[in-house]
Protein backbone atom coordinates (compact mmCIF):
# COMPACT_ATOMS: atom_id res chain seq x y z
CA UNK A 1 0.00 0.00 0.00
CA UNK A 2 1.24 3.48 -0.73
CA UNK A 3 2.95 5.34 2.11
CA UNK A 4 2.30 8.81 0.71
CA UNK A 5 -0.14 11.38 2.01
CA UNK A 6 -2.56 10.69 -0.84
CA UNK A 7 -4.88 8.36 1.15
CA UNK A 8 -5.31 10.97 3.89
CA UNK A 9 -6.01 13.68 1.32
CA UNK A 10 -8.54 11.46 -0.45
CA UNK A 11 -10.24 10.75 2.84
CA UNK A 12 -10.46 14.42 3.81
CA UNK A 13 -11.89 15.32 0.41
CA UNK A 14 -14.44 12.51 0.65
CA UNK A 15 -15.58 13.65 4.07
CA UNK A 16 -15.90 17.25 2.91
CA UNK A 17 -17.84 16.43 -0.24
CA UNK A 18 -19.91 13.54 1.15
CA UNK A 19 -20.15 13.79 4.93
CA UNK A 20 -21.69 10.67 6.52
CA UNK A 21 -25.44 10.89 6.77
CA UNK A 22 -27.77 9.13 9.14
CA UNK A 23 -29.38 9.26 12.57
CA UNK A 24 -27.92 10.38 15.84
CA UNK A 25 -24.37 9.26 16.80
CA UNK A 26 -25.75 7.13 19.64
CA UNK A 27 -28.17 5.29 17.38
CA UNK A 28 -25.53 4.86 14.65
CA UNK A 29 -23.21 3.21 17.15
CA UNK A 30 -25.95 0.87 18.40
CA UNK A 31 -27.32 -0.10 14.99
CA UNK A 32 -23.97 -0.07 13.17
CA UNK A 33 -21.42 -1.29 15.72
CA UNK A 34 -18.40 -1.19 13.41
CA UNK A 35 -18.49 2.52 12.60
CA UNK A 36 -16.46 3.57 15.67
CA UNK A 37 -13.73 1.10 14.66
CA UNK A 38 -13.37 2.59 11.18
CA UNK A 39 -13.68 6.36 11.71
CA UNK A 40 -11.73 7.09 8.54
CA UNK A 41 -14.26 5.31 6.30
CA UNK A 42 -17.30 7.37 5.18
CA UNK A 43 -20.58 5.48 5.20
CA UNK A 44 -23.67 5.88 3.07
CA UNK A 45 -27.30 5.32 4.07
CA UNK A 46 -29.81 3.21 2.18
CA UNK A 47 -31.71 6.34 1.18
CA UNK A 48 -28.57 8.00 -0.14
CA UNK A 49 -27.54 4.92 -2.12
CA UNK A 50 -31.01 4.69 -3.64
CA UNK A 51 -30.74 8.31 -4.75
CA UNK A 52 -27.23 7.79 -6.19
CA UNK A 53 -27.92 4.29 -7.53
CA UNK A 54 -27.63 5.09 -11.25
CA UNK A 55 -24.30 6.88 -10.90
CA UNK A 56 -22.70 4.76 -8.18
CA UNK A 57 -20.13 2.03 -8.76
CA UNK A 58 -21.35 -0.67 -6.36
CA UNK A 59 -18.85 -3.37 -5.39
CA UNK A 60 -19.85 -6.66 -3.75
CA UNK A 61 -16.75 -7.90 -1.90
CA UNK A 62 -18.20 -11.21 -0.66
CA UNK A 63 -17.66 -14.70 -2.04
CA UNK A 64 -19.23 -15.90 -5.27
CA UNK A 65 -21.45 -18.18 -3.20
CA UNK A 66 -22.91 -15.30 -1.18
CA UNK A 67 -23.30 -13.21 -4.33
CA UNK A 68 -25.24 -16.03 -6.02
CA UNK A 69 -27.65 -16.11 -3.08
CA UNK A 70 -28.40 -12.39 -3.05
CA UNK A 71 -26.91 -9.20 -4.46
CA UNK A 72 -27.62 -5.62 -5.43
CA UNK A 73 -28.50 -5.78 -9.12
CA UNK A 74 -25.84 -3.46 -10.50
CA UNK A 75 -23.11 -4.68 -8.14
CA UNK A 76 -19.79 -5.86 -9.53
CA UNK A 77 -18.50 -8.98 -7.77
CA UNK A 78 -14.92 -8.49 -6.58
CA UNK A 79 -14.20 -10.71 -3.55
CA UNK A 80 -11.99 -9.11 -0.93
CA UNK A 81 -10.03 -12.38 -0.84
CA UNK A 82 -8.86 -11.89 -4.45
CA UNK A 83 -5.07 -11.81 -4.47
CA UNK A 84 -4.93 -8.69 -6.68
CA UNK A 85 -8.00 -6.99 -5.20
CA UNK A 86 -6.43 -3.50 -5.03
CA UNK A 87 -5.21 -3.64 -8.63
CA UNK A 88 -8.61 -4.75 -9.93
CA UNK A 89 -10.28 -1.74 -8.33
CA UNK A 90 -8.67 0.46 -10.98
CA UNK A 91 -10.60 -1.39 -13.70
CA UNK A 92 -13.90 -0.42 -12.09
CA UNK A 93 -13.48 3.32 -11.89
CA UNK A 94 -10.73 5.96 -12.15
CA UNK A 95 -9.26 6.99 -8.81
CA UNK A 96 -10.32 10.58 -9.29
CA UNK A 97 -14.01 10.52 -10.20
CA UNK A 98 -17.22 12.16 -9.05
CA UNK A 99 -19.20 8.90 -9.04
CA UNK A 100 -19.29 7.28 -5.59
CA UNK A 101 -17.60 3.91 -5.20
CA UNK A 102 -19.66 1.93 -2.67
CA UNK A 103 -18.61 -1.34 -1.00
CA UNK A 104 -21.06 -3.65 0.74
CA UNK A 105 -21.26 -7.10 2.32
CA UNK A 106 -23.72 -8.94 4.57
CA UNK A 107 -24.92 -6.41 7.09
CA UNK A 108 -24.32 -4.17 10.07
CA UNK A 109 -21.65 -6.34 11.70
CA UNK A 110 -19.79 -7.38 8.54
CA UNK A 111 -16.33 -5.78 8.56
CA UNK A 112 -15.21 -6.81 5.07
CA UNK A 113 -16.84 -3.84 3.34
CA UNK A 114 -14.97 -1.47 5.67
CA UNK A 115 -11.71 -3.24 4.92
CA UNK A 116 -12.33 -2.97 1.18
CA UNK A 117 -13.02 0.75 1.53
CA UNK A 118 -9.80 1.13 3.54
CA UNK A 119 -7.84 -0.45 0.72
CA UNK A 120 -9.44 1.85 -1.85
CA UNK A 121 -8.71 4.93 0.27
CA UNK A 122 -5.11 3.81 0.77
CA UNK A 123 -4.80 3.59 -3.02
CA UNK A 124 -5.91 7.26 -3.32
CA UNK A 125 -9.41 6.56 -4.63
CA UNK A 126 -11.78 9.47 -4.12
CA UNK A 127 -15.48 9.37 -3.14
CA UNK A 128 -15.27 5.99 -1.46
CA UNK A 129 -18.05 4.77 0.85
CA UNK A 130 -19.20 1.72 2.74
CA UNK A 131 -22.84 0.68 2.63
CA UNK A 132 -22.96 -1.05 6.00
CA UNK A 133 -26.70 -1.70 5.81
CA UNK A 134 -25.70 -4.67 3.70
CA UNK A 135 -27.65 -6.84 1.32
CA UNK A 136 -30.65 -7.55 3.57
CA UNK A 137 -31.34 -3.89 4.34
CA UNK A 138 -31.20 -3.31 0.60
CA UNK A 139 -33.62 -6.16 -0.21
CA UNK A 140 -36.11 -4.73 2.27
CA UNK A 141 -35.82 -1.16 0.95
CA UNK A 142 -35.32 -1.71 -2.79
CA UNK A 143 -36.46 -5.23 -3.82
CA UNK A 144 -36.80 -4.17 -7.46
CA UNK A 145 -33.05 -3.44 -7.49
CA UNK A 146 -32.05 -6.68 -5.80
CA UNK A 147 -31.83 -10.35 -6.74
CA UNK A 148 -32.48 -13.20 -4.31
CA UNK A 149 -31.92 -16.76 -5.52
CA UNK A 150 -32.13 -15.68 -9.13
CA UNK A 151 -35.37 -13.70 -8.77
CA UNK A 152 -35.86 -9.97 -9.31
CA UNK A 153 -37.59 -8.24 -7.60
CA UNK A 154 -36.16 -9.96 -4.55
CA UNK A 155 -38.88 -11.52 -2.42
CA UNK A 156 -38.45 -10.64 1.23
CA UNK A 157 -40.51 -13.70 2.21
CA UNK A 158 -37.73 -15.90 0.81
CA UNK A 159 -35.16 -14.47 3.21
CA UNK A 160 -34.31 -17.30 5.61
CA UNK A 161 -35.29 -16.44 9.16
CA UNK A 162 -33.33 -17.20 12.32
CA UNK A 163 -36.04 -19.71 13.25
CA UNK A 164 -35.59 -21.61 10.01
CA UNK A 165 -31.82 -21.67 10.47
CA UNK A 166 -32.02 -22.67 14.14
CA UNK A 167 -34.07 -25.76 13.30
CA UNK A 168 -31.03 -27.13 11.48
CA UNK A 169 -28.45 -26.45 14.21
CA UNK A 170 -27.29 -29.38 16.34
CA UNK A 171 -24.81 -29.76 19.18
CA UNK A 172 -21.39 -31.32 18.73
CA UNK A 173 -22.52 -34.48 20.56
CA UNK A 174 -25.41 -34.94 18.11
CA UNK A 175 -23.13 -34.01 15.21
CA UNK A 176 -20.54 -36.66 16.16
CA UNK A 177 -23.21 -39.34 16.66
CA UNK A 178 -24.77 -38.69 13.26
CA UNK A 179 -21.36 -38.50 11.56
CA UNK A 180 -20.69 -42.09 12.62
CA UNK A 181 -23.81 -43.42 10.90
CA UNK A 182 -23.46 -45.13 7.50
CA UNK A 183 -24.33 -43.00 4.49
CA UNK A 184 -23.65 -39.66 6.22
CA UNK A 185 -21.47 -37.09 4.44
CA UNK A 186 -19.57 -34.61 6.63
CA UNK A 187 -18.34 -31.45 4.89
CA UNK A 188 -16.00 -28.74 6.21
CA UNK A 189 -16.94 -25.55 4.33
CA UNK A 190 -14.24 -23.33 5.86
CA UNK A 191 -11.70 -21.50 3.73
CA UNK A 192 -8.19 -23.05 3.83
CA UNK A 193 -6.74 -20.30 6.03
CA UNK A 194 -9.36 -21.10 8.70
CA UNK A 195 -8.41 -24.76 9.02
CA UNK A 196 -5.94 -24.83 11.89
CA UNK A 197 -7.88 -27.62 13.65
CA UNK A 198 -10.40 -30.21 12.49
CA UNK A 199 -12.87 -32.40 14.46
CA UNK A 200 -11.75 -35.91 15.32
CA UNK A 201 -14.39 -37.41 13.03
CA UNK A 202 -13.96 -39.88 10.16
CA UNK A 203 -14.02 -39.04 6.45
CA UNK A 204 -14.43 -35.25 6.59
CA UNK A 205 -14.51 -33.63 3.15
CA UNK A 206 -12.97 -30.16 2.99
CA UNK A 207 -14.90 -28.19 0.33
CA UNK A 208 -15.07 -24.35 0.58
CA UNK A 209 -18.34 -22.68 -0.32
CA UNK A 210 -17.52 -21.56 -3.85
CA UNK A 211 -16.64 -25.02 -5.27
CA UNK A 212 -19.34 -26.56 -3.07
CA UNK A 213 -21.97 -24.55 -4.95
CA UNK A 214 -21.47 -26.57 -8.14
CA UNK A 215 -21.80 -29.85 -6.24
CA UNK A 216 -24.95 -28.80 -4.39
CA UNK A 217 -26.70 -27.52 -7.51
CA UNK A 218 -25.89 -30.78 -9.33
CA UNK A 219 -28.02 -32.51 -6.62
CA UNK A 220 -25.56 -35.39 -6.19
CA UNK A 221 -26.28 -35.70 -2.45
CA UNK A 222 -30.05 -35.36 -2.27
CA UNK A 223 -30.36 -38.96 -0.99
CA UNK A 224 -27.64 -38.54 1.66
CA UNK A 225 -27.66 -37.28 5.23
CA UNK A 226 -25.46 -34.16 5.06
CA UNK A 227 -23.62 -32.55 7.98
CA UNK A 228 -21.87 -29.23 7.51
CA UNK A 229 -19.64 -27.11 9.72
CA UNK A 230 -17.89 -23.77 9.28
CA UNK A 231 -15.68 -21.58 11.48
CA UNK A 232 -18.18 -19.76 13.71
CA UNK A 233 -21.62 -20.77 12.44
CA UNK A 234 -22.16 -17.84 10.06
CA UNK A 235 -21.42 -19.24 6.58
CA UNK A 236 -23.94 -22.06 6.81
CA UNK A 237 -26.80 -19.59 6.39
CA UNK A 238 -25.74 -18.95 2.78
CA UNK A 239 -25.47 -22.63 2.10
CA UNK A 240 -29.00 -23.18 3.43
CA UNK A 241 -30.51 -21.07 0.65
CA UNK A 242 -29.23 -23.52 -1.96
CA UNK A 243 -30.04 -26.61 0.07
CA UNK A 244 -33.64 -25.46 0.38
CA UNK A 245 -33.90 -24.39 -3.25
CA UNK A 246 -32.52 -27.67 -4.57
CA UNK A 247 -34.73 -29.92 -2.43
CA UNK A 248 -32.26 -31.14 0.17
CA UNK A 249 -34.27 -32.26 3.18
CA UNK A 250 -31.84 -34.30 5.30
CA UNK A 251 -29.11 -31.96 6.52
CA UNK A 252 -27.86 -30.25 9.67
CA UNK A 253 -25.24 -27.69 10.77
CA UNK A 254 -22.86 -27.73 13.71
CA UNK A 255 -24.14 -25.06 16.10
CA UNK A 256 -21.55 -22.29 16.45
CA UNK A 257 -19.21 -23.89 13.95
CA UNK A 258 -15.91 -25.28 15.16
CA UNK A 259 -15.10 -22.38 17.48
CA UNK A 260 -16.83 -23.78 20.62
CA UNK A 261 -14.76 -26.99 20.48
CA UNK A 262 -11.52 -25.59 19.01
CA UNK A 263 -9.71 -25.56 22.35
CA UNK A 264 -10.53 -29.15 23.31
CA UNK A 265 -7.77 -31.55 22.13
CA UNK A 266 -10.07 -34.49 22.83
CA UNK A 267 -12.46 -33.26 20.13
CA UNK A 268 -10.16 -31.61 17.57
CA UNK A 269 -6.72 -32.21 16.12
CA UNK A 270 -4.32 -29.78 14.41
CA UNK A 271 -4.06 -29.83 10.63
CA UNK A 272 -1.03 -27.55 10.49
CA UNK A 273 2.58 -28.47 11.10
CA UNK A 274 2.86 -26.88 14.51
CA UNK A 275 6.46 -28.04 15.03
CA UNK A 276 7.98 -26.08 12.17
CA UNK A 277 10.35 -23.31 13.22
CA UNK A 278 9.48 -19.69 12.53
CA UNK A 279 12.37 -18.16 10.59
CA UNK A 280 13.06 -14.48 9.89
CA UNK A 281 15.20 -12.26 7.69
CA UNK A 282 17.44 -10.46 10.20
CA UNK A 283 17.85 -7.38 7.99
CA UNK A 284 14.08 -6.91 7.85
CA UNK A 285 13.80 -7.38 11.62
CA UNK A 286 16.47 -4.72 12.21
CA UNK A 287 14.62 -2.36 9.87
CA UNK A 288 11.44 -2.91 11.90
CA UNK A 289 13.25 -2.35 15.20
CA UNK A 290 14.71 0.95 14.00
CA UNK A 291 11.48 2.31 12.50
CA UNK A 292 10.69 5.52 14.40
CA UNK A 293 7.10 5.57 13.12
CA UNK A 294 6.21 2.74 15.49
CA UNK A 295 5.48 3.21 19.18
CA UNK A 296 5.58 0.71 22.05
CA UNK A 297 2.01 -0.48 21.42
CA UNK A 298 2.83 -1.20 17.77
CA UNK A 299 5.94 -3.15 18.73
CA UNK A 300 3.96 -5.12 21.30
CA UNK A 301 1.46 -6.10 18.62
CA UNK A 302 4.25 -7.11 16.22
CA UNK A 303 5.88 -9.31 18.87
CA UNK A 304 2.56 -10.98 19.57
CA UNK A 305 1.93 -11.62 15.87
CA UNK A 306 5.36 -13.12 15.28
CA UNK A 307 4.84 -15.48 18.20
CA UNK A 308 1.51 -16.69 16.82
CA UNK A 309 2.25 -17.52 13.18
CA UNK A 310 -0.11 -20.36 12.24
CA UNK A 311 1.18 -21.39 8.82
CA UNK A 312 3.56 -19.84 6.31
CA UNK A 313 3.21 -16.15 7.26
CA UNK A 314 -0.38 -16.05 8.54
CA UNK A 315 -1.83 -15.32 11.95
CA UNK A 316 -5.47 -16.35 12.46
CA UNK A 317 -6.68 -15.65 15.99
CA UNK A 318 -9.74 -14.53 17.91
CA UNK A 319 -9.85 -10.76 18.48
CA UNK A 320 -10.96 -11.25 22.08
CA UNK A 321 -7.98 -13.53 22.77
CA UNK A 322 -5.55 -10.98 21.31
CA UNK A 323 -7.01 -8.25 23.53
CA UNK A 324 -6.87 -10.51 26.58
CA UNK A 325 -3.30 -11.67 25.93
CA UNK A 326 -1.90 -8.21 25.15
CA UNK A 327 -3.98 -6.19 27.61
CA UNK A 328 -4.98 -3.86 24.75
CA UNK A 329 -8.51 -2.82 23.88
CA UNK A 330 -9.74 -3.78 20.42
CA UNK A 331 -9.75 -0.08 19.45
CA UNK A 332 -6.05 0.33 20.30
CA UNK A 333 -5.23 -3.02 18.72
CA UNK A 334 -6.92 -2.11 15.44
CA UNK A 335 -5.21 1.29 15.46
CA UNK A 336 -1.84 -0.46 15.64
CA UNK A 337 -2.86 -2.94 12.96
CA UNK A 338 -3.82 -0.10 10.63
CA UNK A 339 -0.45 1.53 11.22
CA UNK A 340 1.44 -1.72 10.58
CA UNK A 341 -0.56 -2.18 7.39
CA UNK A 342 0.07 1.39 6.22
CA UNK A 343 3.80 1.03 6.95
CA UNK A 344 4.05 -2.20 5.00
CA UNK A 345 4.77 -4.75 7.73
CA UNK A 346 1.50 -6.67 7.59
CA UNK A 347 -1.88 -6.82 5.86
CA UNK A 348 -4.86 -7.47 8.08
CA UNK A 349 -8.60 -8.06 8.06
CA UNK A 350 -11.24 -8.91 10.64
CA UNK A 351 -13.79 -11.55 9.69
CA UNK A 352 -16.48 -12.79 12.06
CA UNK A 353 -14.47 -11.77 15.12
CA UNK A 354 -11.23 -13.34 13.90
CA UNK A 355 -8.11 -11.27 13.26
CA UNK A 356 -6.42 -12.49 10.07
CA UNK A 357 -2.95 -11.09 9.45
CA UNK A 358 -0.58 -11.72 6.58
CA UNK A 359 2.82 -10.76 7.97
CA UNK A 360 5.75 -9.77 5.77
CA UNK A 361 7.40 -13.18 5.10
CA UNK A 362 10.78 -11.60 5.76
CA UNK A 363 9.65 -10.87 9.31
CA UNK A 364 8.27 -14.31 10.06
CA UNK A 365 7.88 -17.48 8.02
CA UNK A 366 6.89 -20.91 9.29
CA UNK A 367 9.37 -23.01 7.38
CA UNK A 368 12.63 -22.43 5.52
CA UNK A 369 13.36 -18.96 4.18
CA UNK A 370 14.96 -18.67 0.75
CA UNK A 371 13.08 -21.52 -0.93
CA UNK A 372 10.85 -20.92 -4.01
CA UNK A 373 7.62 -20.79 -1.99
CA UNK A 374 9.07 -18.19 0.38
CA UNK A 375 10.30 -16.08 -2.55
CA UNK A 376 6.87 -16.27 -4.20
CA UNK A 377 5.22 -15.14 -0.96
CA UNK A 378 7.63 -12.22 -0.61
CA UNK A 379 6.77 -11.08 -4.14
CA UNK A 380 3.06 -11.53 -3.44
CA UNK A 381 3.28 -9.52 -0.23
CA UNK A 382 5.16 -6.70 -1.94
CA UNK A 383 2.49 -6.52 -4.63
CA UNK A 384 -0.24 -6.31 -1.99
CA UNK A 385 1.38 -3.38 -0.17
CA UNK A 386 2.25 -1.62 -3.44
CA UNK A 387 6.05 -1.93 -3.47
Amino acid sequence: MTRSAAPLLALLLALLVFPPAGGSPARAQDDFPLRPYYPEVPWITTERLMADYDAAVVVDIRSRFEYEVAHINKAVLLPLTEEDFSQKLEYLRPKQASEPMVFYCNGHSCAKSYQAAQIALSQAFENVFVYDGGIFDWIKAAPERATLMGETPAREDRVISKTTLNRRLISYREFAEEAARPGTVVIDIRDPFQRDVVPRLPDIRAIPLDPLLDLVTSRIWTEKRLLFFDAVGKQVLWLQYFLESYDYFDYAFLDGGIRPIAGDPALVKPVIEVDRTVASDQARLLELTADQRLDNADRKVVSYLLANIKFDNYVVIDMGKVSEDTGMTETILLKSMRKLTEDGYAVHSVMQGMLIVQVDPRLAWKGETGDPLWKDKVEEFDRVIGK
